[in-house]
């Protein structure tokens, strides 16, 4: 038995080290023979993993909590009010932070010692679309830039967030440095994700669409809203466009998207990767109960479609919503709202439900 995977994306890799943990043999194709962008040594990219995400990577053998760097407590600020409007701190640790490059070079090194795994170049689309024809059980693309998945997969709900998501890495003095932060300024969220004891990631998401062509006046702004760090320098300041994208359909015939192909949301909150990886986890339980019976993948595709779209789809919407509510609020000063946050952050219960969601999603 064999499946097909296309795109050489993290989540290509997760997904295949799913399947031969099952047994089931992978086909991986990609465009190129060269190391993409995303894994260049340069590249600011880090990746924040839910307690529910990393139990999952760690049961996969795919990531341990001790290869990242865990964060104990998380603050929220209203633009540059010092005042803390709401803290999330828990016994255990509140996340995980890990750098894209680490992740992804750690994992691809242990898929390549791997037999039943193997990565094959494919130069056209035509050859990707010939791949219907071969005997595989499951074909998935995790990439867009493909006609197979411009033909069956092309119809999404999109909004354009018309902003633009900024990342560094800031080198400081070495600190206790398990506190993230994210301060909605009237320019955007900006958040400081600790990755080491002497880095800090930053994502600033602007919609200022004046600022975003200043990128010195970014760096000052980051150090303006710093209140933690001794920063010595700046990594290479990226950018990348930020917009919803929800998928119409799932799968067609015995081809699944994945991935961003299949939900892109908001950087704010750190969740577009977490919920790849709730995906891959019913994806890997659907895998099992259907080999344990003695049944094929085909069977697969519609039980994920059925379990995972409405999901996603409230869990997106749920995300816009925070988003377009902090733009709202940093625009008019209510006072109500201030007061709702101070009974919110003493409110143990209320707390913990806004934690179990960032952790889990929706559970239906």
């Amino acid at each position: 038995m064999t499946v097909c995977l296309i795109g050489k994306s993290l989540t290509t890799l997760v997904l295949s080290k799913i399947f031969i943990n099952n047994g089931v043999s992978v086909d991986i194709y990609y465009s190129n023979n060269k190391r993409l962008k995303s894994q260049s040594s340069k590249n600011s990219r880090t990746i924040g993993l839910s307690n529910y995400s990393i139990d999952f990577l760690e049961d996969e053998k795919i990531l341990q909590k001790k290869d990242c760097w865990d964060i104990k407590e998380i603050n929220l600020y209203k633009d540059d009010n010092p005042e803390i409007f709401l803290k999330f701190k828990s016994k255990k640790s509140s996340f995980f932070m890990t750098t894209y490059n680490y992740f992804y070079n750690k994992l691809e090194t242990k898929i390549k010692k791997n037999k039943l795994v193997k990565f094959r170049r494919s130069t056209t689309d035509k050859q990707l679309l010939d791949l219907k024809k071969k005997n595989y059980e499951i074909i998935i693309t995790t990439d867009t830039n493909n006609l197979l998945f411009k033909k069956f997969f092309s119809k999404h709900y999109k909004k354009n967030y018309n902003s633009t998501a900024f990342t560094t890495i800031i080198n400081h003095s070495i600190e206790t440095n398990n506190i993230a932060e994210q301060y909605f300024t009237k320019y955007g969220p900006l958040a400081f994700l600790p990755i080491s004891n002497k880095k800090t990631s930053i994502v600033f998401s602007i919609f200022d669409q004046d600022l975003v062509k200043d990128k010195l006046r970014i760096i000052n702004l980051i150090k303006y809203y710093n209140k933690s760090y001794k920063i010595k320098n700046f990594g290479e300041l990226k950018e990348f466009p930020i917009y919803l994208s929800l998928s119409r359909n799932y799968f067609h015939k015995n081809i699944l998207s994945f991935g961003d192909a299949l939900h892109r949301v908001h950087p704010l909150a750190g969740q577009g990767f977490n919920m790849t990886l709730r995906d891959a986890r019913i994806l890997r339980d659907l895998i099992k109960k259907n080999l344990d019976l003695g049944l094929s993948l085909n069977y697969v595709l519609e039980k994920f479609e059925k379990e995972r779209k409405n999901t996603n789809f409230l869990f997106s919407i749920g995300i816009d919503f925070l988003h377009e509510f902090f733009k709202l609020l940093n625009k008019y000063n209510i006072k109500s709202v201030d007061k709702l946050f101070k009974i919110t952050n003493k409110n143990i219960f209320i707390k913990k439900k806004l934690e179990s969601f960032a952790d889990k999603g929706f559970i239906l």
